[in-house]
């Protein structure tokens, strides 16, 4: 198949979120398989290797009433050809998102895609589109560019990474922007709660809809977590589907990886382990102790990673044998109390209000226990790589997290972590001291609970073979 994906963002060029790992792997992995892929994306200012980029043409295109200048240029990267597609006056600023003219910027960027199809003559079979910045494209193609000649018979995909972001905007936009007829937003197909809606374009114009793990795709069905688009999912509930994310198993990989201080596998985790602990306890500014049981958290401090209920029972833990390493920044009613706690508790928690992805390599491999009480996570791939380094995930059941950690049975030796059902503070740390007096009183299990955990399949190659018999399925 020849596949085309269109995204925001995509690793190893420009990340804001798990979507750019997504968009980085996936492909890659398709590619491996024998399929033709290609990725479009903006040209960023701030894209790494913006300065090995091979320049291809130039062409004009029309957003609503604008005339746009569109410049596109090429890399070849894991088998995979990437495309960027350049204005400068959209996207020659600091960062990705959050500006006041986004729904024009990626307007833009949703036309540069459609006409890149035919100007570089590449006649994908899938058109595969990732979240509200490219929902627009599927609307734009069954409308309009579905009736020229060489787009003949596209079968349009839609991923749903977290349905909480869904392009909602000003209905006026739907002309001023796209130049689409305002009947489709009074005949209910791009509206929503009083105002257009990007993501509900893309499921109603779609020919499949996937999102990112088994679980998340039976949540969004639900009141609880559709965020209003459930009744729209539920009309369409035979062409979602529910495919779990992976990891890169060539770069998330402790006996290779870079930023550690000691690299290890799955047959020398304990000595290796406790090295790199004492390492980051040092790093931190913590007491260095190699028996004492080390919490990490590498999260956006919002309230969908469960904050709430970590600060609600922060004092509890601080009583307990524990030291605990928190990596992330966020919202300040969040970062205030743990500013508090990490003031109280010098010896036992280090707060690191930033975002470093080496340090958090660096945490994943060194922690022993690795917290994740998401209130909602589509998917989630910090657990995956806490399991691939060797750290024993807590998490809530939900999404992703619900379908890539097995909870531990003491009396078959099973599981690769912990988890708990209600998003409950007192289940939580109920959870927390199960997993402290396994570690603490069953060496020999803990031991095999890590061993598991590190030999989890969670790379690309199922779910990749499982996005190829979905494409498969609509030719």
């Amino acid at each position: 198949m020849r596949i085309v994906f269109a995204a925001g963002e995509a690793q190893p060029y420009i990340k804001s979120g798990g979507l750019a790992d997504v968009i980085g792997s996936l492909p890659k992995a398709l590619a491996k398989k024998g399929h033709e892929c290609y990725v479009i994306l903006p040209k960023y200012q701030d894209l790494k290797y913006n300065d090995q980029l091979e320049y291809v043409t130039n062409f004009y295109l029309w957003v609503g009433w604008r005339r746009c200048y569109c410049g596109v240029f090429k890399a070849e990267h894991d088998g995979v050809t990437y495309y960027f597609v350049d204005n400068e006056q959209y996207f020659r600023r600091p960062g990705l998102y959050g500006y006041d003219d986004d729904y024009e910027r990626f307007a833009f960027y949703d036309f540069a895609v459609l006409e890149c199809l035919s100007r570089l003559d590449i006649m994908p079979d899938i058109l595969s589109l990732h979240d509200w910045q490219a929902a627009m494209i599927a609307p734009l193609y069954k409308e309009r560019y579905c009736y020229y000649d060489f787009y003949g018979n596209v079968k349009v995909t839609f991923t749903i990474h977290n349905i909480a972001y869904q392009g909602k905007c000003d209905p006026r936009l739907l002309q001023d922007l796209f130049g689409l007829d305002n009947y489709l937003y009074y005949n209910g197909n791009l509206r929503n709660d009083g105002c257009m809606n990007m993501m509900k374009a893309a499921i109603v114009y779609a020919d499949l809809i996937t999102t990112v793990s088994p679980t998340y795709a039976n949540e969004i069905l639900t009141d609880a977590y559709g965020e209003g688009l459930q009744s729209i999912l539920n009309m369409r509930r035979h062409d979602l589907v529910g495919i779990l994310n992976g990891i890169d198993n060539e770069t998330i990989n402790p006996e290779t990886d870079p930023d550690l201080s000691y690299h290890f596998n799955s047959s020398n985790v304990n000595e290796m382990k406790m090295k790199n602990k004492l390492a980051l306890q040092k790093e931190v500014g913590l007491p260095q102790n190699a028996d004492i049981p080390l919490i990490g958290i590498v999260s956006r401090l919002t309230w969908q990673k469960g904050l709430d209920l970590i600060i609600n029972r922060f004092e509890e833990l601080m009583k307990r044998e524990v030291q605990v390493v928190v990596l992330g920044a966020g919202d300040a009613k969040y970062e205030e109390p743990l500013k508090n706690f990490a003031s109280r508790y010098p010896d036992k928690f280090s707060l690191n209000l930033k975002y470093d992805g080496a340090l958090a390599q660096r945490i994943y491999a060194s922690t022993d226990m690795f917290l994740m009480p998401s209130l909602f996570e589509p998917c989630g791939l910090s657990q995956m790589m806490a399991l691939r380094y060797g750290s024993v995930p807590i998490v809530r059941e939900t999404g992703g997290l619900k379908d890539s950690v097995v909870p531990f049975n003491e009396y078959e030796n099973t599981g690769t972590g912990f988890s708990f059902a209600n998003y409950n503070a007192h289940e939580m740390l109920d959870t927390i001291d199960y997993a402290l007096h396994v570690y603490y009183d069953m060496k020999d299990k803990w031991h095999d609970l890590v061993v598991r955990g590190m030999q989890e399949n969670l790379d690309w190659d199922h779910s990749s073979e499982q996005y190829i018999r979905v494409f498969s399925s609509l030719l």
